[in-house]
């Protein structure tokens, strides 16, 4: 893994994250994509910068919000000797010692829940929407292209620099898929590469929607709807094999289920499995419902006539 290029400098600066710079570059993309899918289906173009902008603060402000949701039981707990689980972390930048910070971890470079930014991204783009009376459903279908090919760039920056979205150990063996985790918390297992796995499928859902789906003269929210689903039914899979706790545990959760330090990684990570649904696992069936309601409610299937 190679969490930043290293830069030579005098102020000790530890060089370029490689995080940062695929998610910028997943940004630029986007921002090449979406005026061009808004000139094809005869909208304004003028609108992308806005909406690049709002879906850029959408994502870190929904990705970390749902981050701080993840490691709730880390940051509020009850330590003897101190003055409560929820005043203590308010009050204390860092938090409890040996636990992490909700401040901290808020404002820190990383820790960010995909799911997250994608809802308050889309809040953010529906009020600009609204606000100037624009086709929701036609602005949404232009957009899931750009969308769907953020992702997949965003998920190889996941496994470049080494954040933390893998999948626990196994004894497989799959070119791509297994690979020995050394990131945040260096251990040496084989461990499935769930990063690599979703970029596989999000740069495939992007060929679908940009090469053959967008041409096909489907209804307004079709393209949207099918997003919803394909998207859904790909996270769901994918959490099966990632680190991930359960909301609420189907059976006996593992010894350790949260990421300990470095010297207790291979054993977190050999004795992990899934035991329950996550919270990215609830949100992606949710996602799935709601394309699906979608998709029966306006008959989204059938195309719209074209005049010969």
């Amino acid at each position: 893994m190679l969490d930043r290029i290293p830069i030579p400098n005098p102020f000790g600066w530890e060089g370029l994250s490689t995080f940062s710079l695929l998610m910028m570059l997943a940004f630029l993309v986007g921002s090449y994509l979406l005026p061009k899918e808004l000139e094809r289906k005869k909208l304004d173009p003028s609108h992308s910068d806005w909406l690049i902008f709002l879906g850029i603060l959408g994502t870190l402000v929904g990705a970390k919000i749902f981050f701080i949701f993840e490691i709730w039981d880390q940051v509020f707990i009850d330590v003897p000797g101190y003055d409560g689980k929820y005043t203590y972390p308010l009050t204390h930048w860092n938090g409890f010692p040996g636990h992490p910070g909700l401040w901290s971890s808020l404002f820190s470079g990383g820790g960010l829940v995909f799911f997250g930014g994608l809802l308050f991204g889309w809040l953010f783009i529906t009020l600009y929407f609204r606000h100037h009376k624009l086709d929701i459903g036609a602005y949404y279908d232009a957009v899931i292209p750009a969308i769907s090919m953020g992702y997949a760039i965003g998920r190889l920056g996941c496994f470049v620099s080494g954040d933390g979205c893998y999948g626990f150990a196994t004894d497989v063996r799959i070119p791509f898929f297994v690979f020995d985790f050394h990131g945040a918390h260096p251990s040496g297992v084989p461990v499935w590469n769930t990063p690599v796995m979703e970029s596989i499928m999000a740069f495939g859902y992007f060929a679908y929607f940009q090469f053959w789906a967008r041409y096909q003269n489907f209804r307004k929210w079709s393209i949207g709807a099918q997003f919803l689903i394909i998207h859904g039914f790909a996270r769901l899979i994918i959490e099966f094999l990632r680190v991930n706790k359960a909301v609420i545990p189907f059976i006996d959760p593992p010894t350790l289920v949260n990421i300990p330090d470095a010297n207790g990684n291979p054993t977190f990570l050999t004795g992990y499995y899934w035991h329950g649904f996550s919270q990215s696992q609830y949100i992606s069936i949710a996602l799935i419902l709601f394309g699906v309601y979608l998709m029966i409610s306006k008959k989204l299937w059938l195309k719209e006539k074209t005049n010969v």
